[in-house]
């Protein structure tokens, strides 16, 4: 019986992309192609593990000299990696871009490689999970070309036939009115027991965000997410104090360092790590920890396909409730996560697809991220060359 799953013998590099037919748009910009980077890792016992990440082609060539830094090293050690990654790049305040993204995939595919070996799925690893089904909500909603209004309240209705107990939609494509009225006309569409979530994407300074805050304010919404630039902590935390709606970010902050601020300071009444973005499941589960600590509710942002799909579930699946109590609700005190319902060939044809029930998803119980890689589907959506180390 082996003892180790062995050093890590190779990382294999990949940018997938796939066009759209119809392009849907959000306050910054139409979005007409669904990206992401797989990374591949191999070990000398040869377990495989498999981490994704966002980012352009450029982001995988610049991946290539970090993972440079960790071939040969004892792939069991997922502390000592990370650390070996923080330490080559604290100084030079890297944490964004390509070590952020770098960080993430890497520590996905270390977590697969060590539940493998043991057999275990990762919630396990983890320490177990608190429970086995995790709520979600269906992210969809965007705008189509022309704003049109009846596709999107069948979209909505759709959602709701579907079982799905929450939604969300964007907002900061339009002016505030028009932007509103469409907010007004969902929440009639959809009755008042189904939660409504809004996205503004960061289009707002603090006034306008407030002011798009008291137009809706009426209308039952759970959360108002990314009202201004995520860094821009001064205007988030005045929106945040002033704002009848609950407001929630950060899904593009990188590592539980700079969670620590955005979480001491009350920036946010509700975090949003995204997994291929913070860190992997270990800085995920350090900003969980932070956040119950400190109080703050979670609710993970995802964007990619089943591969950090998965691991966020197990990270969800062991994060406590936000405070003692014998009422375990979705929303009030425990987690939700997101689930997109956008078009994303790559996603659709990558994994096999998580079911939805009870407006849940199970959280995989086989070892690892416990799915299965269609690698056919590498080969077919990849752009440029694969990165090989």
């Amino acid at each position: 019986m082996l003892n180790s799953t062995g050093t890590i013998q190779s990382i294999e590099i990949r940018y997938l992309e796939a066009k759209l037919d119809k392009p849907f748009g959000w306050s910054q910009r139409w979005t007409t192609s669904r990206s992401i980077i797989i990374l591949k890792l191999t070990t000398s016992e040869n377990y495989v593990g498999w981490g994704e990440t966002y980012g352009s082609y450029n982001t995988c060539l610049e991946m290539k000299s970090l993972a440079e830094l960790v071939v040969g090293h004892d792939s069991d050690n997922i502390n000592k990696i990370n650390n070996k990654i923080f330490d080559q790049t604290f100084q030079s305040h890297a944490f964004a871009g390509a070590t952020s993204s770098f960080l993430s995939a890497l520590d996905i595919a270390l977590y697969d490689i060590r539940g493998k070996f043991l057999n275990e799925p990762i919630s396990t690893l983890l320490g177990g999970s608190l429970r086995r089904n995790i709520p979600v909500y269906a992210t969809g909603l965007y705008y189509l070309e022309g704003f049109p209004i009846k596709p999107h309240l069948d979209e909505a209705l759709g959602y709701v036939e579907k079982g799905f107990t929450g939604m969300k939609m964007k907002i900061g494509g339009l002016p505030i009115i028009d932007d509103a009225k469409r907010v007004n006309q969902t929440r009639e569409a959809i009755g008042p027991n189904i939660k409504l979530m809004i996205d503004a994407n960061e289009a707002y300074d603090k006034r306008t965000a407030l002011e798009m805050s008291e137009l809706v304010s009426e209308d039952k919404i759970t959360w108002f997410e990314e009202p201004c630039p995520s860094r821009d902590f001064h205007s988030n935390r005045y929106v945040t104090e002033n704002s009848k709606i609950p407001i929630s970010g950060g899904e593009s902050l990188h590592t539980s360092l700079e969670f620590s601020r955005v979480i001491s300071e009350n920036v946010f009444d509700i975090i949003q790590p995204d997994i291929c973005s913070v860190g992997g499941v270990s800085e995920m589960r350090k900003v969980g920890n932070m956040a119950n600590s400190f109080g703050v509710k979670i609710n993970p942002h995802f964007w990619g396909t089943g591969i950090s799909f998965a691991a966020v579930l197990h990270c969800m699946s062991v994060q406590p409730i936000l405070n003692n109590s014998q009422i375990n609700s979705p929303y009030e005190n425990q987690s939700v996560l997101e689930f997109d319902q956008t078009p994303h060939p790559i996603r659709d044809e990558l994994t096999d697809r998580f079911i939805l029930k009870n407006s849940s998803v199970e959280v995989p119980q086989k070892p690892g991220l416990g799915i299965e890689i269609n690698e056919e589907v590498l080969d077919k959506y990849i752009k440029g060359e694969i990165i090989n180390v």
